[in-house]
């Protein structure tokens, strides 16, 4: 599948004073539509409900708050903080997450299509229960996340680190990880999830011994 990137405007309208902005949107149920967003601090803020379209946020920190049920439509979020905030039962289309860090942020029961994370810090996040159709994660650190019980069509991982990820009852078939860490990944005890994923001979011998597996050269 062919990732397609956010589209937003050419001349976008800065938004000196987002929290301003954004009560505004919740009361009125109006989109916040083509505004640069710079610089924003908000910490344990509730921005729920909130509709986005051709938004870029650049070196905004949203520190532990409610942005859950967001619908974003052509948004970049660069070298952004929303560690501890949650983002949950959101929509997003067209979304993309660069040199962002997002600790133990919650994404879970997200549905996303054409969504990219690269070179960001997911460290405790939870994606878990999210429908994606179109996502990529490149460069990420995404040790100790939780991403069970997702359904994925399109997904790609590139040099990321999933040391002790949660991949319980997310069926792996046809994903890359070769360029992946994997140790310590947490599965069911059948390792149902690994059926048909791609790995290279090293993280194979690795994930035998995770599934109790003796190989003998």
């Amino acid at each position: 599948m062919k990732l397609l990137s956010p589209s937003l405007p050419q001349n976008l309208s800065p938004a000196p004073d987002f929290s301003i902005q954004a009560a505004h949107s919740a009361e009125t149920q109006e989109p916040l539509s083509g505004l640069l967003v710079e610089h924003a601090l908000l910490t344990g803020s509730d921005l729920s409900g909130l509709t986005l379209e051709g938004v870029r946020f650049q070196g905004c920190r949203f520190l532990e708050c409610d942005c859950s049920h967001w619908e974003m439509t052509d948004v970049v979020f660069q070298d952004c903080d929303l560690s501890g905030s949650t983002f949950a039962d959101g929509i997003w289309c067209r979304v993309a997450l660069e040199d962002c860090r997002a600790l133990g942020t919650a994404f879970q029961q997200c549905g996303l299509q054409h969504v990219s994370f690269r070179g960001c810090k997911l460290s405790y996040a939870n994606f878990t229960a999210q429908r994606v159709k179109g996502g990529l994660w490149s460069g990420c650190d995404l040790s100790q996340a939780s991403m069970a019980s997702c359904v994925w069509k399109g997904v790609a991982y590139s040099e990321c680190n999933l040391t002790g990820v949660r991949f319980f009852h997310t069926p792996l078939a046809g994903v890359d990880l070769t360029t992946c860490r994997l140790e310590g990944l947490i599965l069911s005890d059948a390792g149902e999830e690994l059926r048909g994923v791609i790995v290279d001979r090293w993280q194979a011998g690795e994930l035998a011994r995770r599934l109790g597996i003796v190989i003998r050269e």
